[in-house]
């Protein structure tokens, strides 16, 4: 199946244009096509039921699979922004739980999580960097939450979180680890892993021809860089640092009974779930779907026309020249 994918790709790649950025309707579609399934899997997500075992609870954080067969077959860095941007506006807004500015900090998590696990898969058929790269993408988010967890509880500013364990530091340390490793079973390995292996070489050659984009050569992958060509791991540790410290502002505003401080400016919590019930969740992933693909389709209908706008008078233009010659 490979070596036949292989072909197809290669001949897909070969007619279209060989263009090294992407055009501003391109970006869009890829942000709004992440922003839309994202969200509506983050919707699904919560619906799944959790199993409570002793202390554990073992469920679904997210649909790992979604954003990093997006990420492996387009832009990474445009699905990094999109995906947890839908996240925020078709799932937290439409569910009625928004926190505000404290929102950054999971923003800057995941995205910084998928772009890393994006441009990890170099080739999309090699099932080894197509298995890794969700596990790579949860233990980014989950670590880099995890220590800034642990930090507000050794700087004191959540003392609640070391009272549900016991009051010791070493078994807050532990429930942290065992939430990662739960966490990477079930959204890294059963949601993310295993459909990733068995959607990417089917999707690959075939979602990116829609976009006008070529489908991700082995030998020129996407490569780990920062914005206007910084290197890209400086970039990073200010992504965590920035994202712990509005995490830790959050905290400390909460902790001193600050209810309608800083990092709540913008905060929208009617939490429709508690109003109309379940059925809610259902709804409110039928109107991002409308709304997403609605734009996408738009988008791309749009893309298209100015295509072939730009090449009709070239054509036209060329068999000008071929008569009067």
């Amino acid at each position: 199946m490979s070596s036949n994918v292989a072909a197809t790709v290669d001949k897909v790649r070969s007619s279209l244009p060989r263009s090294e950025q992407l055009s501003g309707p391109q970006k869009l579609m890829i942000l709004v096509l992440s922003m839309t399934l994202y969200g509506v899997g983050d919707i699904v997500a919560n619906v799944v039921p959790e199993v409570q075992v002793g202390p554990l609870e073992l469920g679904v954080s997210y649909f790992a699979f979604i954003a990093v067969v997006l990420a492996a077959l387009l832009s990474p860095l445009w699905v990094a922004l999109g995906a947890p941007l839908g996240e925020l506006v078709f799932s937290d807004m439409l569910l009625g739980d928004f926190g505000g500015l404290s929102e950054i900090e999971g923003f800057l998590q995941t995205a910084l999580a998928i772009y890393v696990a994006g441009c990890l898969v170099r080739n999309p058929l090699n099932k080894v960097q197509v298995a890794l790269a969700p596990i790579v993408m949860v233990l980014v988010d989950k670590v880099s939450g995890g220590v800034v967890d642990i930090l507000k509880v050794v700087i004191g500013i959540d003392p609640e979180a070391l009272e549900e364990a016991d009051g010791l530091l070493g078994a807050f340390l532990l429930a942290e680890g065992l939430d990662i490793v739960v966490t990477v079973v079930f959204s890294g390995i059963l949601f993310g892993a295993l459909p990733a292996l068995w959607l990417t070489p089917r999707l690959y050659g075939k979602i990116e021809p829609v976009m006008g984009l070529r489908p991700r050569d082995p030998e020129h992958p996407p490569r780990l860089t920062g914005p206007a060509g910084m290197q890209f791991w400086p970039v990073a540790v200010l992504a965590v640092l920035a994202a712990g410290a509005i995490a830790l502002f959050a905290t400390w505003e909460e902790f001193v009974g600050r209810e309608d401080g800083l990092s709540t400016l913008g905060a929208f919590e009617p939490d429709f779930v508690d109003q109309f019930g379940e059925a809610w969740m259902w709804v409110a992933g039928a109107v991002a779907l409308t709304i997403g693909f609605g734009i996408f389709v738009v988008v791309a209908v749009t893309r298209s026309r100015r295509a072939r706008a730009v090449v009709t008078p070239t054509r036209t233009s060329a068999e000008d020249d071929e008569a009067s010659f």
